[in-house]
Order: C-alpha cells, then structure tokens, then sequence
C-alpha cells in the first residue's frame, strides 16, 4: 500500500511539472542577456548584464554560460536570478566565438587561434587545447566526436573552410571534412550532421551539406542559394534555416533532403537566427540601429506574439522549463488515447471527433519532457518504440484546452 501511494505521489508531481518554453537571448550591442517566459509574457530584457562583445550563450541545468568574445571570457551566471558567478579566461586573443557544454566540460572555439579549448565547466579551469582550422566557430557532439566548423580565411574567399572532427577521449583531430564556403553553424539529427554553409556573401551562395556520423561520409548537399544561418529540427523532422543577414527563412526535409519552400528557395520571414518547441517557431530579427524582436509563429507561419529585445542579438535559445499548470480538460474534443497498456514497440494512437491543432508531448514520472509532436488533424500516432517499460505521462495541448494522463508500456 504505501508504495502504491508513494507511486501516485509521483505520477501528481509529474503532471503538475509539465513544460513552459523560456526563451534566451543575447543582445551583443546592449551586452546584456534577455530572458521572455512564453506562459506568462514576462520580458527581463536586462535579466544578466554581459560582458564586452557577448556572443553567445550556453544552457546548462543550474547556470547559463555566456561567451564574451571580447573579453576572452566565459561568463558564469546562475539560472534564477541572473547574477554573475564567476568569469572564466580562455586565452588572452583568442576571441572565444562559440561553446558546448558537455558532460561537465565546455568545448569553446577560439576564432583567432584557431584551437578548441576544453574547460572544466564547475571551476573553470582549463584541461586542454587542440589545433583545427582557420577561424572555428560552432561545435556540435556525436557520441565521441566533436565536430567544429572552420569559417576560413575571409580575407582570401574562405579559404580553408572545412569541418574538424575531434575525438573525445583522446581530445586529437581524427578527421578534416571537405565543405561549402564559410560554414558556420551545426546540427545532429538521427545520426545526420548538417552543416550551414553561408557562402561569400557576394557571388557564391549557401548550402546544407549532410553527412553520416558513423564514417563521417559526405551523403547530400542542399543548394539553398542565400546567406544561410543557424538550424532548427523539428518533431515532425522538417529543417528551418535562418538567414545569416536576417531578411530570410528556408525550409527542407531533413530526411529526404527536399526543399519545403512552396515554390522558392526562402520563406516570406526574416530572421537572423531561429529556434522552437514542438507548440511554435521562434524567430529573431534585427532592426539595425535599434531594438529587436523576437517572433513567435505557429507551424503555418502565422503569427502568435511578438517580443521586443535588445540592440544587436547575435544568438537565441529556447528551453523548456518546468512550471505549475491545472489540468483543463478538452470539452469540446475529447481524445481518446489507447491502447493502454500497451506492448513494448506499439504504437500509441491519439483520435478526436474533430480536427485538432496543437502538441502531444510524453514525460516520464520524473517530469522530464521525452517526446514531442505537433498534432493537426483527428488522428495521430506515436512511436514509442524507443521507451523502456514503464508508466509515463502525455499531455495533449490544442486551443481548445488540455488533455492530460497515463500509460504504461508492458514487456
């Protein structure tokens, strides 16, 4: 009896722990970091004050991480207030352009020195240092492999821009991958490496290319045209790519490699860098010389809310976050999800009396978010194949209301 109730204690907790998207933003001109809670509309646009020339920022569990290129400095603060902990020094001339954090350690590039550095992520110490290519900027983990990208020489056309692959353990270059001019941003996906290549800016235009993380082969290249930015995957595996001077948006299969464009190579939004959730889109565009915005759309591009920030955002990141909701249940639709229990490997199927628009997401009874998906129609099913046995957590989410319960996975 008492491990019944002490079971149920839980599965409460869990259900009132369900997800509210935070949004971070570092704004480079302002040197300050903004932070937009989605549930309630809040907007803390001096929520940390950086350093000089703050470039990016990393999210960790307790504390964010922001990349003062600058300074040379990775700048510590604590998640919930805001407050600076403590200054990191990479190297001095380095200009630390990007960051990762993982498993304890910082991975930081150094655009001027061309290495990557690794840091104790707790003390700030610094471990180690390796050589890779011309001007690195953005870091991307696969299992053992760190994978960086070299911007090249800008001064001679990117020349050298390649990507490094560096192996973990032994913290040494493995391999050096051939790609378009100017690669700058990175993205994992289903053991996929997409790397954004921006071009010249002039007469030689972007490109995706793809490669297989298990021999790190070159398997498709995406001619996109433009000025290509930052990558965001979604639930539903479809890429949306920023642009790098912020007047466009592009869209691709991220399976079968297809541009989803609806005709033309870029989308009718702007956005210098773009992230999401499985509910929206978040973009951000610059408005050189004052404030800029960060907007949210739905997955048709129509617009939910919008934002105002600092002057001059370089980098925008999106969290999910927990927080206290009451359970509204959907009147209008009810959904009926079954079966349950179900057998390890089978799917779950989601049905409505009518068409639905919004999100299905799966947590464990410890709270922490598994799957998401984006729901529109009366039907859906999900996968689930990579769930362990167990009971779990969905919640339904549409304009219509919340829908929120339990399954569990049999052997």
């Amino acid at each position: 009896m008492k491990n019944k109730t002490t079971l149920l204690i839980v599965m409460v907790m869990a259900l009132s722990l369900l997800g509210a998207d935070v949004i971070y933003v570092v704004n480079s001109q302002s040197r300050t970091l903004s932070r937009i809670d989605t549930s309630s509309d809040q907007v803390q646009n001096t929520f940390s004050i950086l350093g000089n020339v703050p470039n990016r920022v990393v999210l960790g569990e307790d504390y964010l991480y922001a990349v003062n290129s600058g300074d040379n400095r990775i700048q510590k603060i604590d998640k919930s207030s805001g407050n600076t902990v403590a200054n990191y020094l990479v190297a001095v001339n380095s200009n630390p352009w990007d960051a990762i954090l993982h498993e304890g350690y910082l991975y930081i590039t150094g655009l001027f020195t061309g290495l990557v550095y690794k840091m104790d992520a707790a003390s700030g110490e610094l471990i180690a240092s390796v050589q890779v290519g011309v001007a690195p900027e953005a870091l991307c983990v696969a299992d053992d492999k760190l994978y960086v990208s070299n911007a090249g020489n800008y001064a001679e056309n990117y020349a050298g821009s390649s990507v490094s692959v560096i192996d973990l353990p032994s913290f040494s270059v493995l391999n050096t991958l051939e790609v378009g001019l100017n690669p700058q941003y990175l993205r994992l996906h289903e053991g996929y490496l997409h790397v954004s290549c921006t071009g010249n800016w002039q007469n030689v235009g972007g490109e995706i290319d793809i490669y297989d993380t298990q021999d790190d082969r070159k398997i498709h290249t995406i001619e996109l045209g433009g000025t290509p930015g930052n990558i965001w995957i979604d639930a539903n595996d479809i890429a949306w790519v920023a642009d790098s001077g912020g007047n466009q948006m592009y869209r691709y299969d991220a399976l079968d490699f297809e541009i989803l464009n609806g005709g033309g190579n870029s989308l009718p939004f702007g956005a210098s860098e773009l992230t999401g959730s499985a509910a929206m889109i978040a973009i951000l565009t610059p408005e050189w010389g004052s404030n800029a915005r960060v907007s949210l759309l739905n997955y048709e591009l129509s617009l939910i809310k919008e934002y105002t920030v600092g002057m001059m955002p370089t980098d925008l990141k999106l969290e999910a976050t927990p927080i206290a909701v009451e359970d509204d249940l959907i009147a209008a639709a009810r959904i009926l999800v079954y079966p349950n229990p179900l057998s390890a490997g089978e799917e779950l199927r989601l049905k409505s009396e009518g068409k639905l628009r919004g999100t299905v997401q799966i947590f464990n009874l410890k709270g922490q978010l598994l799957q998401e998906k984006y729901l529109d129609g009366a039907e859906l099913s999900l996968d689930t194949s990579k769930l362990s046995s167990a009971c779990y957590f969905y919640r339904i989410s549409t304009d219509q209301g919340t829908q929120s319960g339990k399954f569990v996975i049999l052997k």
